[in-house]
C-alpha cells in the first residue's frame, strides 16, 4: 500500500495540484468577471460579492504557493523511497506468475548523510568493497552533491548505489556493478552500469542497474 501511495504522489502529484488550482482560479475569474459586469449597474451588493471573491482568490494564490513549495521540497524524498521499496521488492517472473522478491543482503540508507556512507564504505572494506566501487563511481565526487544516498549488495552479486539529488525535480543517479569471485579469491567485475532516472520515468527501474540481462 505504501508503494502505491508513493507512486500516486510521484506520478500524479504535480499534475493534480496544477489542475486543481487551475480549475479553482478559472472558476473564481469567471465569478469576478460576472460580478464586475453587474457592478456597472451600481449595485453595492454586487460590488461586495466581487470583492469577496477577489479576497478568496488572493487567499487561494497563497495556498497554491505553499502547497506547491511543500510538494517540490518533498518530491525527492518520495522518489528515494520508491527506489528503496523497489530495490527490496524486485519484480520477478516465473511460470507460476509475477511475484516480488527482496534480493538485498545488506544495505546502507537511504540517508541524507552522504559523507558518513562514503566513510563507511571505505572503512569496512570486506563488506563494502571500496576498491571495486571506485572503478564505477568517484566517492569523493559523490559526497560533493547534496541528496539522499543508499547502497545495496544483493545475493546475486550486484552492488548498487543510488543518489537522489536534493532538487525540486526528481533526479536519481544509479551506479552499479555485478561481480564474480575468481579461482584465486579475487573479485572481478563482469558488468558495470551508470544511469540517470528523472521524472516522468519510474525511479523503481533503478533495480535494473548492473543486471546481466537486458
Amino acid at each position: 500500500m505504501l508503494a502505491i501511495f508513493y507512486h500516486v504522489i510521484y506520478f500524479i502529484g504535480l499534475p493534480a495540484i496544477l489542475l486543481y488550482f487551475y480549475l479553482k482560479f478559472r472558476s473564481q475569474t469567471e465569478f469576478i468577471n460576472f460580478f464586475g459586469a453587474l457592478a456597472s449597474k451600481d449595485s453595492r451588493e454586487n460590488r461586495a460579492r466581487r470583492e469577496q471573491v477577489e479576497k478568496k482568490r488572493r487567499r487561494l494564490k497563497v495556498i497554491f504557493v505553499l502547497v506547491l513549495v511543500a510538494f517540490l521540497l518533498s518530491w525527492h524524498l518520495v522518489t528515494s523511497e520508491l527506489v528503496n521499496i523497489r530495490m527490496k521488492g524486485e519484480i520477478r517472473y516465473a511460470a507460476t506468475g509475477i511475484y516480488a522478491e527482496n534480493p538485498v543482503v545488506v544495505s546502507l540508507g537511504p540517508t541524507y548523510n552522504v559523507e558518513n556512507v562514503v566513510e563507511t564504505i571505505r572503512n569496512k572494506e570486506e563488506r563494502w568493497l571500496p576498491n571495486q566501487v571506485e572503478k564505477v563511481v568517484d566517492l569523493d565526487d559523490l559526497a560533493n552533491f547534496k541528496g539522499r544516498i543508499a547502497v545495496y549488495r544483493t545475493y546475486d552479486q550486484r552492488y548498487i548505489i543510488t543518489h537522489t539529488y536534493l532538487l525540486p525535480y526528481p533526479v536519481v543517479k544509479c551506479f552499479g556493478f555485478q561481480y564474480v569471485e575468481t579461482d584465486d579469491g579475487q573479485l572481478k567485475i563482469v558488468k558495470k552500469d551508470v544511469r540517470t532516472i528523472f521524472y516522468p520515468f519510474d525511479p523503481g527501474t533503478a533495480d535494473d542497474t548492473a543486471k546481466l540481462v537486458g
